[in-house]
């Protein structure tokens, strides 16, 4: 085994969907051995079509089913893990390798799905394991919930090394994690010849650890709020430890919690079973939201839906969950790249109700990622041969790059800037090539629990539908006498007004009669599908809209 690709399915160049590709193979091409790294997803931002979730591309592993050796996680947040239960659906049989804590959480999501959990082998990766031909270590990381590791690919020309999702922090429970000790602990007699780094938060120009401790006057909140008011505090379900800061708070405030989301209220349970003597405040069910007055209600949720959930509540849509005037509500959740506009009406609509509201943004806190000063430590300490940065938009990892370069001293041919499906090829331990490219990669939608099952027709017909609106028309129809029996039913959405809609039935029924009265008809779906654009032709020329036409006829012979 003398040669190495290493490239992304996903994760390069957007925020979500990391997957990453370790590759081994011999001087002939053959016996290939794939590991896969991660595979997460991620929720359209801007989404008018109802899509739920994108995921990366698999068609690559399914070609090359035989060659993989394992799916290695090494944390549960939401861009690194939940394609898993779509992977599996593909190939239920490939091993995949996690932390203790991780295998709890992903055997919880994979039992919603359809997959056979007696075919699927979870294995624990706790120790250096031999994998297909080489071992692979894992490393204890701090990042914002327990069980995070990197994983060390060990090969007989040096070492791979991936690390995601970190700070450098002893965090408890959460992990601990000391550059200075990682060359004597898992490196000394060997060479790091690859590190392929977190870099999506390299703007940054700080050390992470000093922006995940929550500011003084979060805390000062729940001592100056009176003792019959509330606290709702808005935080991602994924971001266990400042939600911990949370926790403590209420405990030394003698406040009651109410863990408003289903999620973190799975973890919160998890977390006590695994750490019974953990100090935490009394939780009550979320159906006491309205009812306690001095609780503190955690509203969590994912990235992408914790804004769009406080929306609902603004709007009165929620059942359990009213804001009120004397709330204290504080938002421990800065926005991502996209959803700053809702941020900012979300937290406008809460103002209006409840005016004590405490925002804190990225200059002040931010999620568990490796910041500017992190990766240069680490760089200087480990001296990698070469840097792969990855998880971010490109002009993130661009700054990673020029920051490395610059500062760390680096060669700027040696801190490779990849896209996704792009392979960075090692011969021996040396950088080859990183042009070439694999060709099965993108965004797969899920709609639901389906996967790839909405082609361009469907999202174009979503979009009519949101856009022109539906007429609806259930006739019976005798194809003998040409006749339409009984009355015609009628329905609109989001085509004309209240004032216009008996014109239109009108309109409709005459164009209906006009057809009939046209021609012979071979079948009955000739005759819907004829009908059909009759009535939209009309509807445009009156009313000059296009909506989807749906005709639904039965034959009375």
């Amino acid at each position: 085994m003398n040669h190495i690709n290493i490239f992304a399915l996903g994760g390069l160049d957007e925020n979500g969907k990391n997957c990453y590709i370790f590759e081994t193979f011999d001087e002939k091409g053959e016996n290939k051995k794939i590991y896969v790294i991660n595979s997460g997803a991620k929720v359209p931002i801007n989404s008018s079509n109802k899509i739920d979730t994108l995921i990366p591309n698999f068609n690559y592993l399914i070609k090359n089913k035989d060659a993989i050796q394992g799916v290695f996680v090494t944390d549960v947040k939401n861009d690194s893990f939940s394609a898993l239960p779509w992977l599996l659906m593909k190939m239920p049989t490939v091993p995949v390798y996690t932390s203790k804590f991780n295998k709890v959480l992903i055997m919880e999501r994979l039992s919603k799905y359809k997959l056979d959990l007696k075919k699927v082998k979870i294995n624990i990766l706790d120790r250096p394991t031999k994998v297909g031909d080489i071992f692979v270590n894992p490393i204890e990381l701090a990042g914002s919930m327990p069980g995070h590791i990197g994983l060390d690919f060990i090969t007989p020309s040096g070492d791979y090394l991936f690390m995601f999702n970190f700070v450098e922090a002893n965090l408890g429970i959460y992990g601990n994690l000391d550059f200075d000790e990682m060359p004597k602990k898992f490196f000394a007699k060997r060479k790091i010849k690859a590190l392929i780094v977190d870099s999506g938060n390299s703007n940054q120009n700080c050390r992470a650890a000093d922006k995940i401790v929550l500011p003084r006057n979060v805390r000062e909140a729940f001592f100056s709020a009176k003792p019959d008011q509330r606290i709702i505090v808005g935080a991602y379900d994924e971001e266990m430890y400042s939600i911990s800061q949370i926790l403590d708070f209420a405990y030394e405030a003698k406040r009651p919690v109410i863990a408003y989301g289903k999620t973190y209220g799975q973890v919160l349970s998890l977390i006590k079973s695994v750490v019974p003597d953990l100090k935490l405040p009394k939780v009550l069910d979320y159906k006491y939201a309205n009812k306690v007055k001095n609780a503190v209600i955690l509203v969590t949720g994912t990235v992408e839906r914790l804004h769009s959930r406080f929306a609902r509540i603004t709007d009165n849509n929620d059942v359990y969950l009213k804001l009120q005037e004397s709330d204290t509500v504080i938002m421990i959740a800065p926005a991502i790249n996209g959803l700053e506009s809702l941020e900012a009406v979300v937290l406008d609509d809460i103002a209006r109700v409840s005016p004590k509201v405490m925002e804190l943004n990225n200059f002040e806190f931010f999620h568990h990622h490796p910041a500017r000063e992190d990766l240069a430590k680490l760089i200087n300490i480990l001296k990698p041969e070469y840097v792969i940065p990855v998880q971010g938009l490109y002009r993130y990892l661009q700054d990673a790059q020029r920051y490395i370069v610059k500062n760390v001293g680096f060669n700027s041919k040696n801190v490779l800037l990849l896209q996704n499906g792009q392979v960075a090829h090692f011969d021996n331990g040396k950088l080859g090539s990183y042009k070439r490219k694999i060709k099965e990669v993108g965004d797969v939608i899920v709609d639901g629990f389906g996967v790839g099952d909405i082609n361009t027709e469907v999202l174009n017909e979503r979009e009519v539908l949101g856009r022109e609106g539906v007429v609806l028309v259930a006739i019976k129809y005798n194809p003998i006498k040409k006749k339409i029996v009984g009355k015609v039913q009628i329905n609109t959405v989001g085509v004309i007004s209240k004032e216009e809609k008996s014109d239109a039935n009108d309109l409709i029924k005459a164009t209906l009669l006009n057809v009939i009265e046209g021609k012979k008809f071979e079948s009955l779906r000739e005759f819907q599908n004829v009908c059909r654009q009759a009535i939209r032709k009309r509807i445009f020329k009156v009313f000059s809209k296009e909506p989807i036409v749906v005709v639904s006829a039965v034959s009375t012979q």
